[in-house]
């Protein structure tokens, strides 16, 4: 149990390196989840969960100052738990957004007490003195000590067992998991749509629809409509890079 706490909580680690590292999306579920599943012995599920749970956390971004579910935890330990007990991806994703919630509570402790009332002040303190790399280690430390920080919660959470973690779950009031299970069904379509509002355009939405009939009539999988949007694509760009180049006037009396 200790060797597999350990390797969850490297997966959660380097999850939470994209905070330090740079963006990189290491942190989405559908990375997450199949790393978790090779650290526990189950790829299969963990990229079936991983999958899922992506789509569940796909519609949540920051608005402002409305920060979305801590999705790393809710990618690592839901699909942890539903490994470790047997359940599918269904059970997962009814895990996976409490705990992201939870997660999300200390993430907000560590950004709102813990790193401006001991980090700031000291790196004023330092800004103070002239002491540029005093103020440059307690900004590299704001970030790796929330990466331990949070490392540390999940590697504890699993360890503990998802026995005590539906417990606390049960502890929710029912009306609120209700609305917490009617998200998880809205959420990949919110997700969809926001990806769709972002992209589609009068010359990309001729081709969606394109797809769509295909699918709908023509029973054609999606790898093969991926893979038919690939070839348009290089058609139209290599039509559009061999298109004439408009003609440069000159003047003919350049010659005399």
């Amino acid at each position: 149990m200790l060797w597999k706490t350990f390797l969850v909580g490297l997966v959660a680690f380097i999850g939470y390196c994209d905070h330090v590292t740079g963006k990189s999306m290491l942190q989405r579920p559908v990375v997450m989840g199949p790393l978790v599943g090779i650290a526990l012995g189950d790829f299969q599920t963990g990229l079936a969960v991983g999958g899922t749970l992506e789509l569940a956390f796909m519609g949540n971004m920051a608005i402002g100052a409305a920060i979305p579910p801590e999705i790393t935890a809710g990618g690592v330990l839901g699909t942890a738990f539903a490994i470790t007990s047997g359940s599918g991806a269904e059970v997962a994703v009814a895990l996976a957004l409490p705990i992201a919630t939870l997660a999300l509570l200390i993430k907000n402790l560590f950004y709102l007490i813990i790193r401006p009332q001991f980090m700031l002040h000291t790196a004023d303190k330092f800004a103070a003195e002239g002491n540029v790399d005093g103020v440059s280690l307690m900004h590299d430390l704001g970030y790796w000590l929330y990466v331990i920080v949070m490392t540390l919660a999940c590697a504890i959470s699993f360890y503990v067992g998802s026995p005590v973690i539906e417990a606390l779950i049960a502890a929710v009031p029912q009306f609120i998991m209700d609305g917490i299970s009617i998200a998880a069904g809205i959420l990949p379509a919110l997700g969809f749509a926001m990806l769709a509002n972002m992209l589609i355009n009068d010359k990309v939405a001729p081709w969606f629809a394109v797809g769509f009939l295909l699918s709908a009539y023509l029973n054609i999988p999606v790898l093969g409509l991926a893979l038919l949007g690939g070839v348009v694509t290089l058609l139209i760009l290599r039509s559009n890079g061999t298109q004439a180049q408009p003609a440069v006037a000159t003047d003919d009396e350049e010659d005399f």
